[in-house]
């Protein structure tokens, strides 16, 4: 029986934990399967689970973003304002895209089919715990969860993800309740008219934008992100030559050489505190 439950965090932590954080699922496994099926799998099976369901959480964020800032689209003059915006969103969402594609095609799917394969030639109980917990050994490896060096980072990475998306979706809430509130065009109106309203709501919400100090905000954000994925990238190029999957991740995330040959030309940064 499977069944979807928040887990129960300490008490001490319960009011500051975030529901998605605390979210995993819970499988109910009857005699004999448990023999194989064991808690300590299933909590493997868990870590996994909650780390590929926080990417997809977050690149949910990053995309919401695109659509809440729809209404700013609408007043064209605001393009320049929000373009270095846009740009590292996207920069973000390649990140996700590629972590995602990477844990999901080329770990946790061939590593299931080389159990399935491996299954077919068990010839004991103990033969199918050791192939099973093997794959759950290799998929956590693969995946990164039990490097702690390359886990940090990439926790530091989505915070920054999430950071940003919830001050681009705060911005977006005042940017439409400014457009919300521009008064009503009678109709017919003359072309005059409907542009001075449109000056005048873009200039309401170019002092939004300002007044929030949003563009040195997402200079900020865009710094942090280049700084922690260039630290990723480093740690996987010094992993890569042990570890053929992370030189498959590497390839993905810098496939033109952008990121080597900006951190072959970038001045050394000092380490960023988000997430600490």
């Amino acid at each position: 029986t499977t069944r979807a439950r928040p887990a129960p965090p300490p008490p001490a932590a319960a009011d500051k934990t975030p529901g998605l954080d605390a979210f995993t699922f819970e499988y109910r496994v009857g005699w004999p399967a448990s023999l194989v099926l064991s808690r300590h799998a299933l909590i493997k099976y868990q870590l996994l689970f909650r780390h590929l369901f926080h990417c997809k959480h977050v690149e949910r964020q990053l995309s919401a973003c695109w659509l809440s800032l729809q209404d700013a689209k609408r007043l064209g003059s605001l393009g320049g304002a929000l373009a270095a915006s846009h740009t590292l969103r996207q920069r973000m969402l390649h990140f996700l895209h590629n972590m995602e594609h990477y844990m999901m095609l080329e770990v946790l799917e061939p590593n299931w089919h080389v159990l399935m394969l491996r299954l077919r030639g068990a010839q004991s109980v103990d033969e199918l715990i050791s192939l099973h917990a093997s794959f759950l050994d290799r998929s956590l490896k693969e995946c990164m969860l039990r490097d702690a060096p390359l886990l940090k980072l990439l926790a530091k990475l989505l915070t920054i993800c999430v950071i940003y998306a919830d001050q681009t979706r705060s911005l977006s809430a005042a940017i439409t309740a400014a457009v919300g509130e521009a008064p009503p065009l009678r109709a017919g109106a003359p072309h005059e008219e409907r542009a001075a309203v449109r000056r005048e709501t873009c200039r309401r919400v170019e002092q939004l934008i300002s007044d929030r100090r949003y563009a040195r905000n997402v200079e900020t954000f865009g710094q942090k992100f280049d700084d922690e994925l260039l630290a990723l990238l480093a740690e996987l190029r010094k992993q890569a030559h042990r570890e053929w999957n992370l030189a498959h991740l590497l390839a993905r995330l810098d496939f033109n050489h952008f990121w080597r040959q900006k951190q072959a030309t970038a001045p050394a940064a000092a380490p960023s505190a988000v997430g600490e």
